[in-house]
């Protein structure tokens, strides 16, 4: 009987343990300072905000500020449903970078985006969609 009871103790606790992993990359879990949404990178953060085909970038520290535009440089692609990727035009405005995407026929398009800042590269990948 203490047998059973210890076994299940052990198990209550290591669920508990593992049923808070990963919360942080939940959407919405980051502070997005423009009414984006922000996807967490190795060592700076991404903001993006969709509107229209418009794709507004913007690159945050960990802490959530702004980085200047001057010390990141992005570069990106989009790629339609079987389709292959295609590099985005970047261009800064607004205090953002900013690409247009060509939707085409389809409802969404994934976006790769390369990141470097200070000689550290982190990589993003996320949906933009009609």
């Amino acid at each position: 009987m203490f047998k059973k009871i210890v076994l299940a103790t052990v198990l209550t606790v290591s669920l508990n343990v593992f049923a808070h992993e990963g919360h942080d990359e939940a959407p919405g879990s980051l502070k997005a300072n423009h009414g984006g949404t922000v996807k967490k990178g190795k060592d700076i953060n991404l903001e993006y905000v969709v509107s229209g085909s418009e794709v507004k970038l913007f690159p945050l520290s960990h802490e959530g500020q702004d980085l200047p535009l001057a010390e990141v440089k992005l570069t990106a692609t989009s790629k339609l449903p079987k389709g292959k990727a295609v590099p985005s035009k970047l261009e800064v405005k607004d205090s953002a970078y900013v690409t247009e995407i060509d939707f085409k026929e389809a409802y969404r398009v994934e976006m790769n985006v390369d990141a470097s800042h200070k000689g550290k590269k982190s990589s993003f990948k996320f949906q933009v969609e009609k």
